[in-house]
């Protein structure tokens, strides 16, 4: 699986958007801003466009990828 990177607004750091069901969107991963926190970045769970993405993360090597699954069509 390809998880697109996104700048966060409220911090900056590179952060994954996970895939929604609405077309074309995604939702920033939850992340904090400092690493010992236990606080969440307010921009957590922020839905944002696919067309902000910077990077694309590529699977990692040696890893199957899931067959598609079976349609009707």
């Amino acid at each position: 699986m390809r998880a697109p990177r996104v700048q966060c607004p409220a911090c900056g750091r590179p952060v994954a958007l996970m895939p929604t069901r609405r077309s074309g969107y995604g939702v920033i991963h939850d992340h904090k801003r400092d690493r010992r926190s236990l606080v969440l970045c307010e921009a957590s769970m922020r839905p944002l466009p696919l067309s902000q993405a910077t990077a694309w993360q590529d699977a990692l090597p040696g890893v199957v990828p899931d067959p598609p699954a079976p349609t009707l069509f």
